[in-house]
């Protein structure tokens, strides 16, 4: 009886937890506040030039990688490309999103903190710093830019594992849903880390925390990644993930 109460109360609290799909959604809800739209304004500049630079880069690539591909393949197997195409597409796709969502935020770094601070001040009443806008960007901008770079040399390794699962024979099928799920865990780390590296959280011990709680991190992960590759929504993403991420650590990691 007391085992039956037991799993009634898990069952009961697991309901009550709110997912990461509801955090990134409210990430929505927040940026029109009037307290937090002015900090939107450079996060949303570096995002639409990221993806400016997406769609370039996307449309001239693929017609280099289809010369490739038809080029390589011997006439009798010109069938075969197009069964390649999908894979190859998503593949290319998805790589070089990730990639240049992580020089992106790199470069927003600053100023995405600052959004993250005043997201947590805004919904706990808890100020890390009094100094005007500008100050905090130049203070703070070296300690952020070294904790990006810190998340780049962890994406790496795990990155050059996932891709080559794209070129290992029989596990090629499956090679695009192991990177896109390995996309939505960096996502999360990627703005999770944005509160946590404010309150001084080092980085491992982040990355432990949020396994901790790992489907929750999956959803918001997954709902930001899902976002992205909706038209005019991609455009806000990266602010509204900064808000929705700092929501979900005033949630769950607020010590």
């Amino acid at each position: 009886m007391i085992y039956q109460q037991h799993i009634i109360e898990i069952i009961i609290k697991n309901m009550q937890q709110k997912s990461g799909f509801h955090y990134f959604m409210q990430g929505f809800s927040l940026i029109s506040k009037a307290k937090l739209r002015r900090y939107v304004v450079l996060p949303l500049l570096c995002n639409i030039i990221l993806f400016i630079g997406l769609l370039y880069l996307t449309i001239h690539w693929i017609q280099v990688a289809t010369g490739w591909i038809t080029s390589t393949l011997p006439h009798w197997l010109d069938w075969l490309s197009w069964l390649l195409w999908p894979i190859f597409l998503i593949a290319f796709i998805l790589v070089l999103y990730y990639t240049f969502t992580l020089i992106a935020n790199l470069i927003a770094t600053p100023f995405n903190a600052i959004l993250s601070e005043k997201t947590q001040l805004y919904l706990t009443g808890k100020e890390l710093e009094s100094s005007s806008f500008w100050q905090l960007v130049t203070r703070e901008a070296p300690r952020n830019i070294k904790r990006q770079v810190r998340m780049l040399l962890y994406y790496i390794p795990r990155a050059v594992v996932a891709l080559l699962l794209f070129v290992i024979p029989g596990v090629q099928a499956i090679a695009p849903i192991t990177w896109f799920l390995f996309g939505a865990w960096m996502m999360t780390v990627q703005y999770v880390d944005y509160p946590m590296d404010n309150n001084r959280v080092p980085f491992k011990q982040m990355r432990k925390e949020l396994m901790g709680k790992f489907g929750l991190s999956m959803s918001f992960g997954t709902a930001v990644t899902i976002a992205t590759m909706i038209p005019v929504v991609n455009f806000i993403v990266m602010p509204v993930a900064v808000i929705g991420a700092t929501a979900l650590w005033a949630d769950y990691y607020n010590k």
